[in-house]
Formats: structure tokens, C-alpha cells, sequence
């Protein structure tokens, strides 16, 4: 594969898998899909198969561990196991970052997951394509002062360790004249429309974050889950050039999709992917006064912007 072959991504994120029988209300009055998530998960994976991705990465919160859930241990460790064995029966290499719903409930730690993922401790992954670097951005990299003030030694918020931080750093900077994308659970870039933001969205350091993306100049895209919702907006660097990001609907509320990358010479084309469950999507569409602001504006379910090598 060459810089001018077609590179598809299947971007996933927020499936909060467990199978339980009622659905997770939210404090805003939403309806989440738990009791629906073996034929959401069925369908995700019938549709990925379909679509025949390079590469499939999953921006995080597999399950519903962490905080508010009040998930039971036994039933976290099923659910943990069950998905990462379901995702990994497509023929595809997949990649996975950690959510703060991917904590072992109550206890406020990644150990599951980085054990299932191969993860060293608060620190992600590049992966290196001919067509884009991609770095995946490890956001849990809370302090145990952090974990043990939350609720439920849940943070929410993200937070890039001082190790992380080097890292992505070093790829930045060592990226040439190779086109970066950034992937991250919590999202790094307030969205500037729409919903109120909240700062449990963000990442706590984010800004940290975003400097080294100024002063390095080679990162064309940041995608972004956690917030159940898509969102897309460019940011104006130092270098005069502009930077998606985007923020990306999970699976277990409206719209009930996922997104597709493709990458070729020097365009990028992202497109949602609804999941064919009409009768499933609607109950979320239709709770807590309404769900439609989750799919975001028209013009961004179908969006290409330069990808310049």
C-alpha cells in the first residue's frame, strides 16, 4: 500500500456494551440502548464487515464500567472480555483507546483493559501508515489524587500524563513531512455551537495538548468520542493552516453510528454511518425532549477536508 491507495478507517466509539434488561436513563432524561446491545453490537459488526475497512479503531467506553453505572465487577469483566472477543472476529486489525467508562467500577483503574489491549499504563499508540501517522492519544492518564477525589474514583474528564505528553511530543516532531491525525477519548477542542459545554467533556490539560499541535504544525485531524454527539470545527493554527476536529455519536444513543475515514493522496472523507435499526434509534431519538441535536448539522455526515503529505 502507497500514499495514493485508498486508506478506510472504521471509526467506533461509546458502544457502552451491557446486556442488561432495562435502559440507562440519563440525568437529562435520554434513553441509552443497554438492553439492545448484543443486536447493536451484531449489527455494528455485520456493517463493518460490509464495509471492508483498512483499519478499525475504537475511541473508547467498550462498556459501562467506571462511574454511574453502578456496574457490578463480575458483570464489568464479562462485558470486557465478551467485546474485545466480538470485535476481534472481523477479519481487520483494530486498535482501542480507553474511556472513563472502561475503569473497573469503583476501584478506578484501566488493569482490564490494558491487559486485554496490550496498553503500558497511561500510554497509547501510533501507528505508522503511508498515508497519515496515527496517534493514539491516551487521555486516562489520571494522578491517584485525581481518581481518589471523583465520584466513584471516576474522573470523567480526560488527562494526559507527563509521560504521554513526551510521547506525542517525540511523534510530532519526528512526523517529517507525514500528515498526522490524533485520536482521543475525551475531547480536546470545545465545541463552539449547539449544546452547553461541560468540562467533563475535556481534557484537563488539554491545552497543553493543543499548543504542541500549534507549534508543530503537521496534525490535520483530531477525532474525538465521549460526548455521545457528533460535532465537526477547524481551528486556525500558527502556520496560517486550519485543523479538524471532530467529535464523533456512539453507538448507544442517537444516531446509533459510526464513522467512516477514507484517506487518498491528499483528501480525507469522513462519513456517518447510521446503523440500520430504526425502530432501536428511535426510542433514543424521542427521549429527554429530544435527541436530533446529536447528529449535528447535515453538512457534516458527509465531509472531506485536504490532507496535504
Amino acid at each position: 500500500m502507497n500514499a495514493s491507495t485508498e486508506l478506510k478507517i472504521g471509526i467506533v466509539t461509546d458502544t457502552h456494551y451491557w446486556q442488561r434488561q432495562e435502559p440507562f436513563i440519563t440525568s437529562e432524561g435520554s434513553v441509552q440502548l443497554q438492553p439492545w446491545s448484543e443486536q447493536i453490537l451484531d449489527v455494528l459488526l455485520d456493517t463493518l464487515r460490509a464495509a471492508q475497512p483498512d483499519l478499525i479503531i475504537h475511541l473508547g467506553d467498550l462498556v459501562c464500567g467506571g462511574g454511574g453505572y453502578k456496574m457490578p465487577g463480575d458483570e464489568f469483566e464479562r462485558a470486557m472480555h465478551h467485546v474485545h472477543r466480538r470485535l476481534h472476529e472481523l477479519d481487520v486489525p483494530i486498535v482501542a483507546l480507553p474511556g472513563n467508562h472502561d475503569l473497573y467500577p469503583g476501584e478506578g483503574n484501566l488493569h482490564e483493559f490494558y491487559a486485554l489491549w496490550h496498553y503500558q499504563e497511561s500510554i497509547g499508540k501510533t501507528i505508522d501508515l503511508p498515508q497519515a501517522r496515527l496517534v493514539l492519544l491516551n487521555a486516562m492518564g489520571h494522578t491517584p489524587e485525581q481518581i481518589q477525589s471523583a465520584p466513584d474514583r471516576d474522573p470523567v474528564y480526560g488527562m494526559i500524563s507527563p509521560a504521554e505528553l513526551q510521547r506525542l511530543r517525540d511523534v510530532l516532531l519526528s512526523a517529517d513531512d507525514r500528515p498526522v491525525l490524533i485520536f482521543s477519548h475525551q475531547v480536546l477542542l470545545p465545541w463552539n455551537s449547539g449544546k452547553p459545554w461541560k468540562d467533563y467533556y475535556g481534557v484537563y490539560n488539554g491545552q497543553e495538548v493543543l499548543k504542541l499541535i500549534d507549534q508543530t504544525s503537521c496534525v490535520y485531524a483530531v477525532f474525538q468520542g465521549h460526548a455521545h454527539r457528533l460535532h465537526i470545527q477547524q481551528r486556525l493554527l500558527q502556520s496560517g493552516r486550519r485543523c479538524v476536529f471532530a467529535t464523533l455519536p456512539g453507538t448507544i444513543e442517537y444516531p446509533v453510528a459510526w464513522t467512516r475515514l477514507s484517506l487518498r493522496g491528499t483528501q480525507a472523507h469522513l462519513q456517518l454511518q447510521r446503523l440500520p435499526l430504526p425502530d432501536i434509534s428511535i426510542i433514543s431519538a424521542r427521549s429527554g425532549g429530544g435527541q436530533s441535536w446529536r447528529e449535528g448539522d447535515p453538512a457534516w455526515w458527509d465531509y472531506r477536508f485536504d490532507l496535504y503529505a
